[in-house]
């Protein structure tokens, strides 16, 4: 919470609003990873995902910490 105290609501709003887009990006790479991985192990017995660098696990998981942690100051903050 401590890198977004000193935004207001509305910057606060603004950097919500960009985080979840990019957790929503990431999160359908992750899904068309995860197809990709299907079909792969299908095909040769290997999830392609892990080989072409495609899972996304990591980065989403930072993209969440930082969605929760906006949301927690807003809320801190009397936002709406």
């Amino acid at each position: 919470m401590a890198a977004y105290s000193n935004l207001d609501c509305p910057a606060l709003s603004r950097e919500l609003t960009t985080e979840q887009g990019k957790l929503t990006a990431l999160s359908q790479d992750q899904n068309n990873a995860a197809n990709g991985d299907a079909f792969g192990v299908f095909l040769v017995g290997v999830p392609m995902s892990s080989l072409t660098g495609g899972d996304k696990e990591g980065l989403i998981s930072v993209e969440k910490g930082k969605v929760i942690s906006i949301q927690n100051t807003m809320k801190a903050k009397g936002c709406k």
